[in-house]
């Protein structure tokens, strides 16, 4: 008998030597401990047991990811906070082909968010302070618009477009670099696919990430007072009064998916909240601090392409992203 207790009391201290092994792994690694314990919910999109893979982390600061269809690629902006700060930081702007190619698509872009859309690549760019557009193909960049009421803006951020072509923007100030604020707020803007510029917000502090639901009904923008709010957009394309939403910490990148989950950065949390329409807390991603945004894309847009201050990742999920 006092064998077997040895035994047994042996085992017993063998499987507590693994388990605290196996769990001493899990805190290295927050993205594999959120994709073990924390995907239960059968609302999440997330698939059970699959966590990020690190395409590189040979990067300065990365921001801005988005999906061409036209040439089945990610393009995603870097950004050099180390270079001189007149005009804001020398930007590149970066072509993946996945799952791992990557290849310098044009340097000193100047930009920050990027859209693909239909042979262009928009973007956010604080060098011209201005909403612009390339052609993906010559990489001829062109200004769209750069003012307000005779007024520059600060360093417009990120965009989503409405199916009918209308543009959504911010315009924190956060890339300002060495020049004055000339537009005295921060704001939510829409150009019209008639190019009719209009000013949706003025009360935010340093809005950041924009998205729009899948019935294009409801426009999410998060801010620097942690906070992401909501705009209903009625049949005439108008935008009604902001709603607040949900509380999240520094809250940057901000994308849909096809079911309508919004998928929220928070960058100083080093997470991507998932949300259902309605702001329940479903799931999310830890990869660990300064997440800036995300994108949907690859097969089927079921692949999440991650950027952060310096890594690079991509997430399969099970439900498939809006198209751009």
């Amino acid at each position: 008998m006092l064998k077997t207790h040895k035994k047994t009391l042996s085992l017993v201290i063998l499987m507590l030597c693994i388990n605290k092994t196996a769990l001493a792994q899990q805190l290295q690694n927050p993205a594999l401990l959120n994709a073990v314990n924390s995907q239960s919910n059968e609302q999440s999109p997330l698939i059970k047991g699959v966590i990020p893979t690190l395409v590189s982390d040979d990067f300065l600061f990365l921001e801005g990811p988005t999906w061409s269809s036209q040439d089945n690629a990610f393009y995603f902006s870097e950004m050099n906070f180390a270079s001189l700060q007149a005009l804001g930081p020398d930007s590149t702007i970066y072509k993946l082909q996945l799952p791992n190619t990557i290849t310098t698509y044009l340097k000193h872009s100047g930009t920050n968010g990027l859209y693909a859309k239909s042979g262009n690549l928009y973007n956010l760019n604080h060098n011209t302070q201005s909403l612009s557009k390339i052609n993906i193909k010559s990489k001829t960049n062109t200004v769209i618009v750069n003012k307000f009421d005779g007024l520059s803006f600060s360093s417009p951020n990120d965009m989503t477009m409405h199916r009918n072509g209308d543009i959504y923007f911010t315009d924190p100030n956060w890339q300002l670099g060495e020049r004055t604020q000339q537009i005295p707020y921060t704001g939510v803007y829409k150009l019209s696919n008639m190019g009719v510029l209009s000013l949706i917000d003025a009360t935010l502090e340093k809005p950041n990430g924009v998205a729009l639901s899948p019935d294009q009904r409801t426009l999410y923008v998060g801010d620097f007072s942690n906070r992401v709010s909501k705009y209903t957009i009625d049949e005439n394309g108008d935008i009604l009064p902001r709603e607040d939403f949900i509380k999240v910490t520094s809250p940057d990148g901000i994308k849909v998916d096809s079911a309508g989950n919004i998928y929220i950065s928070s960058h100083s949390k080093g997470v991507i909240n998932i949300y259902t329409p309605r702001g329940s807390l479903i799931d999310k991603i830890e990869l660990g601090p300064n997440v800036t945004n995300l994108a949907f894309g690859g097969k089927n847009r079921k692949t999440l392409l991650i950027t952060t201050a310096k890594g690079l990742f991509t997430l399969d999920v099970k439900v498939a992203g809006l198209a751009n």
